[in-house]
C-alpha cells in the first residue's frame, strides 16, 4: 500500500500591519501624519504625546469629530507643558505628568474651536484621566450663596450697578495636570496641597487690560487660518503667558512675523522643516515669506538665476495646501532626495534634478501646472 502523500504546508498567516503601515481612515489622520513640527521642539514632543494617548481616546470616544477635538485640545495642553519644561530647563524625556497654571478660557484662541467644544473636550479628557483641572478652592455657603475660597479664587474689586467699588472673589485661572506618558493605573491629578499660591495678580492684570476677555476680543479681529491646513504647531502664548514672568512670555510656538519663518533655519534640514510654515503666515505677509523662501532655496541648491521659478514653486505649493493637497510634504521629500544626490553624485544642476523628482511623483501636474482659482 502506497503511503499517502503529505499535504502541502499551509502558509503562515501574515503578520498584522504595524500602526505606521495602516492607511489612515480620513484626510485629517493623513494630514496629522504628514505634518510634523521640527524635531526637538515642544510641538514635536506634543505630537509624540498625542500618539501615546491616541489609543485611549479612540477606544472611548466613538464619534470622529469629538475624537478629533479631544486630540487637538490634548495636543495644545501637552505643547504648553513641554514648552514650560523647556523654558525651565527641565528634563522632558521621563516626565510622566506635568502641572501648570493657565487660563483655560483662552483654549478657543489657541485651537480655533468654540468655547463649548473646548469645554466638552476637556471634560472628556478629564474623564479619561489624561488631564485634571481644578482651581484648588473650597466651596462655602455665605448668606445662602455658594462661594469659593482659596486656590485660584482671589479677591478683586468690581464696580456694581450703582458705581460703587465692591470686593468679591473671582477665579484667576486653573491648575492643569497633563498626563504625558499614559500607562495602566496612572491618571493625571493635581495635588492641591503641593501647589504654590496663585501666581496671578488678577487686580493688576485687569488694570493693564491683560485679561482673557480682552484677548478673546483681539482674537476675533485677527485673520486666522485653519490649523489642519497650515499649522505644524500651536501658538501657545495665550496659555503659556500666565506661568511665565511678563518679560519672558515669548511663545515657543509662535510666528510673530514673516522673518521668524526662516530665521532659525541654519541647516538644510531645518530649512525643509520651515518651508511648510510659509502657508501659516498672515495673508498680508505671505507673499514676502514666499519670496524669502525662494531666495533661501536658490542659495541652498546653488541655482543662481532661478529665483522666480522657486517663487512659483512655493506659491503653487501654498495654494495647493488650501485645497487639501499635502504639497509641502512632497516638496520637502523631493528636496531631501535632491540634497542627498547632490552630496553623493556632485550634481551640477540640483534644481533640474529637483524638477525631475517632482515631475516623476506627479507633483508638477497636480500642483505646479494647476491654474489658480
Amino acid at each position: 500500500m502506497l503511503p499517502t502523500p503529505a499535504l502541502p504546508a499551509r502558509p503562515a498567516p501574515p503578520l498584522p500591519a504595524s500602526r505606521e503601515q495602516i492607511i489612515p481612515a480620513s484626510l485629517e489622520a493623513a494630514m496629522d501624519r504628514i505634518r510634523h513640527p521640527r524635531p526637538g521642539t515642544p510641538a514635536a514632543w506634543a505630537v509624540d504625546a498625542v500618539e501615546r494617548a491616541r489609543p485611549i481616546i479612540e477606544a472611548h470616544v466613538k464619534r470622529r469629530d469629538a475624537r478629533h477635538k479631544a486630540l487637538m485640545v490634548y495636543r495644545a495642553l501637552a505643547q504648553v507643558a513641554y514648552g514650560l519644561i523647556q523654558v525651565r530647563a527641565q528634563q522632558h524625556a521621563h516626565t510622566t505628568t506635568y502641572t501648570f497654571f493657565t487660563v483655560l478660557d483662552l483654549l478657543p484662541v489657541v485651537t480655533g474651536l468654540s468655547s463649548d467644544q473646548c469645554e466638552r473636550a476637556t471634560r472628556r479628557l478629564q474623564d479619561l484621566g489624561l488631564i485634571h483641572k481644578t482651581s484648588g478652592a473650597l466651596p462655602t455657603q455665605t448668606a445662602g450663596k455658594r462661594q469659593y475660597r482659596g486656590g485660584t479664587w482671589v479677591p478683586t474689586t468690581f464696580l456694581n450697578a450703582e458705581g460703587q467699588k465692591v470686593t468679591t472673589q473671582a477665579c484667576a485661572g486653573t491648575w492643569v495636570a497633563v498626563l504625558l506618558r499614559p500607562a495602566p493605573g496612572i491618571t493625571a491629578r493635581v495635588i492641591s496641597h503641593e501647589l504654590p499660591p496663585c501666581p496671578r495678580d488678577l487686580t493688576t492684570d485687569r488694570k493693564k487690560g491683560r485679561t482673557a476677555w480682552q484677548r478673546l476680543q483681539e482674537a476675533k479681529s485677527e485673520v486666522r487660518e485653519s490649523f489642519l491646513l497650515t499649522g505644524d504647531e500651536f501658538n501657545i502664548t495665550p496659555l503659556l503667558q500666565w506661568s511665565l514672568p511678563e518679560n519672558n512670555e515669548k511663545s515657543l510656538g509662535t510666528v510673530d512675523s514673516r522673518t521668524s519663518v526662516f530665521k532659525d533655519a541654519r541647516t538644510p534640514q531645518e530649512l525643509l522643516w520651515s518651508l511648510s510654515r510659509v502657508a501659516s503666515t498672515h495673508p498680508r505677509h505671505r507673499r514676502e515669506a514666499v519670496q524669502e523662501g525662494a531666495a533661501r532655496l536658490v542659495q541652498l541648491l546653488d541655482d543662481e538665476g532661478w529665483e522666480q521659478h522657486y517663487y512659483r514653486v512655493l506659491w503653487r505649493a501654498t495654494e495647493a495646501e488650501f485645497r487639501g493637497c499635502p504639497a509641502y510634504a512632497q516638496l520637502a521629500a523631493a528636496l531631501q532626495r535632491t540634497l542627498i544626490s547632490k552630496a553623493e553624485l556632485g550634481l551640477s544642476r540640483p534644481g533640474a534634478w529637483l524638477t525631475h523628482q517632482l515631475r516623476e511623483c506627479g507633483w508638477m501636474d497636480n500642483v505646479y501646472h494647476v491654474k489658480s482659482a
